[in-house]
């Protein structure tokens, strides 16, 4: 018997080779879309992963201001870090791009080679793919590099620079306009003696790879701890804005070294006053003695004798004075002698009191000496304690280190893996919502065929053939077919109209060599086992069920009639009564039809929302930017350029289902020319872009927590308001708050807007970003995803109709007795199709209505998850009239069925009945 049904199968493919072929078709073209998809994003995954041993890629890079000497590298390799040199200068080219100039890789960062090979003489030059793509280079080509002639010698791509772009604040890739060169270190030694105004200053930039066991932060902090004199560094601007910051605490520490210097002169001064005490002092004394000499002499011509000392001439003279007015002593005018007595003891007191002034006066320069001494020993305490003091509150720390960017933050570095990260979590949502209407389609397929072949199956059932090979039988041909499809699917997703044709945005975008496919086992067990897997398992719950049934019943092809209660209908209209209760009949026929329509409506939706956001983000990034010109500052000036508005933007990044984003935070004054906000006041309020709105859903009054990974720092925010400004995630705060909390002085700024170009040295500026920036960053979306747009929203609409087919297909089947039965009556072909197509009309319309928005509430709330890893407005709203072509569009795609559906109904005969009576 087993073998009667084995030749059985091929009759059964041939009387059944359309719907099997479509559910093949079906079948192999889902799984080809996921496998494309899905194994293009794997390939670029996996490849980058597997050559960042193969080609060294960097752990990280830093740039300094003065080339690290011998001594200071051996420091930073002692724990087994490789450090190589990869110092690079931009030179420009005739045409007015630039190069980005280099030496061959040694250890780290190695370039992959697409044709050609590395240098080896001074005059070749190895080229970065995507230039050579936009400037139609080909190896063996010659280009002049500072007016020397090179011939490309290879073209290739750098792990370090996969998103080529210039600075890390350039928003999109522009290979048209920059490049690398990669030459040998002879040629790369000599272009630097070149006197040029094509050749841009040097940069010093060294790669890194980690030895074991050491974070980047511990190497950063060996960095710094090198020793580091900021006077020999030529960058002006650096030296001007080192000088800026210091120049209050040279002032400071200029008057405490006057005054150092005033109480040491002061000192000095005294000290050689106290040595000139004693001469003065013996100069008073000898002066007062010869005056006593004097008149003593004067009073022994008068015959007077008295022996006047220092101590006792004021004694002796008042005595003698006492004696010439009692006329003890005798003189010959005794008034006059008093008098001139008397104005000789005037003269000597003026002479004692001179001399214990000078006394006094020695006395103090002693004491002022002493105090100038301690005074000077203060200062100079003073003096150490105020430069500690000042090395705090002027706390600026000098590196020899401009940048330090590790590899995970660098967005160079494995920037096409990352990017079609969202092309596999979209291709794998894609084949779940595949698999369910894989899983519909068969079930419904296998009822149709049971149904079919009933009488068939009871008299197999009379025969005693057993149901468990019955079930074998009827899984058979399925599974084969989905065996098939699958193979089929996942050959042609590998093939280079699948895998390849996803990939060709991918590299006409980033700087990646070209990569081998890879065959993961997951994908292909789930394009060749997993479809017929659920097809064993879903005709297995079906079959059974169905073949559980007496032989009688089958034999006889029962109609099963669907219970449901009875109600009246008040219309009088035969046709319409016929439709509603035929309706409520095939109620669960119904529901399977509308559940097609709806999952291929989440495909087609899913492509279509991809567009719009897409499209948003071209359209609103361009209208909510109002500035033309954006400078940001790396050595910011003292003064804001005139015509330009000052802010200060600082980068922190925010936690999205397991990525990182980055998010801007710009302070701006109170009226701002270029952005419509209003800005709270307090170091912890901000408002928050519509882009931010649109992802996390924050309101007024909630808090987010951004961090800084440089600092390992996080900042806590309250939301207080919302601002319309699409670009990437933003969030603003009121300029003097910021600058609070964020530790800078009241007048600091780091950027500039206009909507003119201002004259502001090159020097100063990290980069410059204009309004064509950004319009040309937005339209790379569309342009980028259209092929997977075209892709999925093409696959979905074949799906679609091929599912509809099946479905009403599948309903005339269910209603070929009925149909047979009322050709009997006198029926005509068009009022059977009043009775049953146009009915299904009216389901198909109404359901339509109904899964189109539900299908887009679906894909709208899982959309998200899909892009978590894109910091972007989210802007899903269709307009109008999309909503409308896919109605109308569905509504012409039944219509276009229904024609073919009743050429089907036309050869339906009343034979029918005659076939299912006993």
């Amino acid at each position: 018997m087993d073998r009667l049904l084995l030749k059985r199968l091929p009759r059964d493919f041939k009387s059944n080779i359309g719907r099997y072929f479509a559910l093949m078709f079906l079948i192999a073209l889902g799984i080809y879309v996921i496998v494309s998809m899905v194994g293009a994003a794997d390939m670029f995954i996996f490849r980058t992963e597997e050559n960042k041993s193969i080609n060294m890629v960097e752990d990280g890079n830093f740039t300094v201001f003065i080339p690290l000497t011998d001594e200071e590298l051996e420091t930073l390799t002692d724990d087994g870090t490789v450090i190589e040199k990869a110092f690079y200068s931009d030179v420009k080219m005739q045409d007015g791009s630039i190069l980005r100039m280099m030496r061959n890789r040694v250890s780290i960062d190695i370039v992959m080679l697409d044709e050609g090979h590395a240098a080896e003489k001074t005059d070749e030059v190895v080229l970065e793919k995507r230039y050579c793509e936009e400037h139609n280079i080909s190896v063996g080509d010659k280009i002049s590099l500072a007016g020397r002639e090179f011939t490309v010698s290879g073209i290739g791509a750098a792990p370090d620079y996969e998103m080529p772009i210039k600075t890390y604040a350039d928003a999109v890739v522009e290979s048209s306009t920059f490049g690398l060169a990669f030459v040998t270190d002879e040629a790369y030694n000599e272009l630097m003696t070149i006197q040029d105004d094509s050749v841009q200053a040097e940069e010093y930039v060294y790669s890194f790879r980690l030895g074991e066991g050491i974070s980047a932060s511990d190497f950063r902090k060996k960095i710094e701890d090198l020793d580091f004199d900021y006077e020999k560094v030529e960058n002006k601007y650096f030296r001007e804005t080192i000088d800026n910051a210091l120049e209050e605490k040279y002032n400071i520490q200029d008057d405490v070294n006057k005054l150092d210097d005033g109480a040491r002169e002061l000192y000095e001064g005294l000290g050689e006053l106290e040595d000139n005490n004693d001469k003065l002092l013996d100069a008073v004394d000898e002066l007062f003695d010869a005056y006593l000499e004097t008149a003593e002499k004067s009073l022994n011509e008068e015959g007077v004798f008295l022996g006047l000392t220092r101590e006792n001439y004021a004694e002796k003279l008042d005595g003698l004075v006492n004696d010439i007015n009692s006329g003890k002593t005798e003189v010959d005018n005794p008034q006059e002698s008093v008098d001139k007595i008397n104005s000789l003891k005037e003269s000597l007191d003026s002479l004692t009191e001179f001399a214990d002034g000078v006394v006094e006066y020695t006395d103090g320069v002693i004491e002022a000496a002493d105090g100038a001494d301690e005074l000077s020993s203060g200062t100079g305490e003073m003096h150490d304690s105020i430069d500690e003091l000042l090395d705090e509150l002027f706390n600026v720390d000098l590196y020899n280190l401009t940048s330090f960017v590790t590899a995970d933050n660098n967005v160079r570095i494995g920037a096409a893996a990352e990017d079609v990260a969202i092309n596999k979590v979209a291709g794998l949502f894609a084949g779940i919502i595949l698999l369910a209407l894989f899983t519909y389609v068969i079930s419904v397929f296998v009822i149709n065929q049971i149904d079919g072949e009933s009488s068939v199956i009871g008299a197999l059932y009379a025969l005693g053939l057993k149901k468990n090979t019955l079930l074998r039988h009827y899984i058979t041909l399925p599974v084969i077919l989905t065996f098939l499809g699958g193979i089929i699917g996942t050959v042609l997703g590998f093939s280079p109209i699948g895998v390849d044709n996803m990939t060709t945005d991918t590299y006409a975008y980033f700087s990646v060599p070209k990569l081998e496919t890879v065959y993961p086992l997951y994908l292909i067990a789930y394009g060749i086992i997993l479809p017929p897997v659920i097809c064993i398992i879903v005709n297995v719950l079906v079959i059974n069920k169905k073949l559980s049934q007496t032989a009688l019943s089958l034999i006889k092809n029962e109609q099963k009639q669907s219970s449901y209660k009875q109600f009246n209908i008040k219309t009088e209209n035969f046709i319409k009564r016929f439709r509603i209760r035929q309706t409520v009949r095939e109620i669960r026929s119904v529901l399977t039809v509308i559940c097609g329509v709806l999952i291929s409506v989440i495909l087609v939706e899913l492509g279509l929302d991809i567009y719009v956001m897409c499209d948003a983000v071209k359209v609103s990034n361009v209208e909510d930017t109002h500035y033309n010109y954006q400078y940001l500052y790396k050595y910011p000036d003292e003064e804001v350029p005139k015509g330009g508005e000052e802010a200060y933007i600082e980068s922190l990044s925010i936690d999205n289902d397991g990525y990182t984003l980055e998010v801007n935070i710009i302070g701006l004054n109170e009226e701002s020319k270029y952005f419509d906000a209003v800005l709270p006041e307090g170091k912890h309020k901000a408002a928050i872009s519509n882009s931010i709105y649109e992802r996390f859903h924050f309101k007024d009054g909630d808090s987010f927590v951004l961090s800084d990974s440089a600092t390992d720092s996080t900042y806590v925010f309250t939301v207080e308001g919302k601002v319309q400004y699409s670009p990437g995630f933003t969030i603003f705060m009121d300029i003097d708050s910021m600058r609070e909390l964020f530790e800078q002085d009241d007048d600091y700024f780091n950027a500039v807007y206009s909507d003119k170009e201002l004259d502001i040295d090159s020097g100063r500026l990290y980069s410059v970003t204009t309004k064509d920036d950004i319009e040309r960053a937005a339209g790379i979306f569309v342009d980028r995803m259209m092929g997977m747009i075209v892709l999925i929203i093409s696959a979905s609409v074949i799906i679609f109709c091929v599912v509809m087919y099946l479905m009403l297909n599948v309903m005339i089947d269910r209603s070929k007795f009925s149909i047979s039965l009322i050709k009997i009556f006198g029926f005509r072909n068009k009022e059977i199709r009043k009775l049953y197509l146009d009915g299904n009309f009216i389901i198909v319309a109404v359901g339509t209505l109904i899964c189109i928005p539900l299908g887009k509430k679906f894909v709208d709330g899982m959309y998200p998850m899909l892009i978590s890893n894109i910091a972007s407005t989210m802007q899903l709203g269709y307009p109008w009239f999309l909503y409308l072509i896919a109605y109308f569009g569905i509504i012409a795609v039944y219509l276009i069925i229904t024609k073919i559906l009743m050429m089907k109904i036309n050869r339906i005969t009343p034979a029918e009945v005659l076939k299912a009576r006993e």
